[in-house]
């Protein structure tokens, strides 16, 4: 795993930011909920996810990736291709829970994103009992 980056998903320049760090690197990225620059705290199975994580999925591009997820999940924009931002629309109660401008993402550069992937949810499937929210079928 390399570095970790944290981008406010409801920011008009986060496409920019995250191309002049990543350019068309990928790994895996986490939408966090956060209120009051604070990590919101998530009731889980077996515990308390005091990280927010509200979804974990891997990108061989994080900048094609993350558009696709903040075009499915704006409630201003009307895009339908990340499955995260379908679940998040399908409920409205998520977004009263958990608003668009409360949501983050983290990214985590790395060169084998499937398999970071698989390995981070069974730790948090193992930790919690379950896999994240918006993960959860």
């Amino acid at each position: 795993m390399e570095s970790r980056e944290l981008f406010h998903i409801a920011d008009k320049h986060v496409w920019d930011k995250i191309d002049d760090l990543y350019k068309e690197k990928g790994g895996v990225y986490k939408m966090i909920a956060v209120e009051d620059k604070k990590r919101i705290t998530i009731k889980r199975f077996l515990g308390y996810d005091q990280s927010g994580v509200l979804y974990i999925g891997k990108a061989t591009s994080f900048l094609d990736r993350v558009i696709n997820l903040k075009k499915s999940i704006s409630p201003n924009l009307a895009g339908t291709s990340h499955i995260c931002g379908r679940r998040y629309k399908a409920n409205p109660n998520i977004a009263i829970q958990f608003p668009f401008m409360n949501l983050y993402i983290e990214l985590i550069q790395d060169d084998e994103p499937e398999e970071l992937e698989k390995k981070l949810l069974k730790e948090y499937r193992i930790t919690f009992g379950e896999v994240p929210p918006l993960n959860a079928i």
